[in-house]
């Protein structure tokens, strides 16, 4: 059996607020980022339930760059929310990418988790 995937994630404690449309939801601290997901703290009790597909926007750490990310729960517990991402608009992933390489020191790594999610993106669409 080939072992579970790990994909490259940013620990921060980044203020931001989860919205659906142009509707904000909740106040939330971005725990870690990957180009899988994210790790969510909410500031109130977690409206999100494993399984359920989200289609969410936040501000991205370090960046004025709102994303966009079609999403669904994988873990749901107490105030923590992860989401994997199943869709993630351009300048957003772009972004990620850039974050990545900057505060890990593995940037082939990143290059080859960016040019899988950009062949998974194409197959689904």
């Amino acid at each position: 059996m080939e072992p579970k995937r790990r994909f490259i994630r940013v620990k921060c404690n980044y203020k931001t607020s989860v919205g659906i449309g142009n509707v904000v939801i909740i106040q939330a601290n971005i725990l870690n980022i990957s180009l899988n997901g994210v790790l969510f703290e909410l500031k109130q009790g977690c409206l999100f339930k494993k399984g359920e597909k989200w289609q969410i926007k936040f501000k991205l750490p370090k960046s004025d760059i709102v994303g966009q990310f079609e999403s669904e729960v994988v873990h749901s517990s107490g105030n923590r929310a992860g989401l994997k991402f199943l869709h993630v608009d351009d300048d957003a992933m772009q972004h990620l990418r850039h974050l990545l390489e900057s505060e890990t020191d593995n940037s082939r790594q990143v290059a080859d988790e960016t040019q899988e999610h950009q062949v998974k993106s194409y197959l689904s669409s």
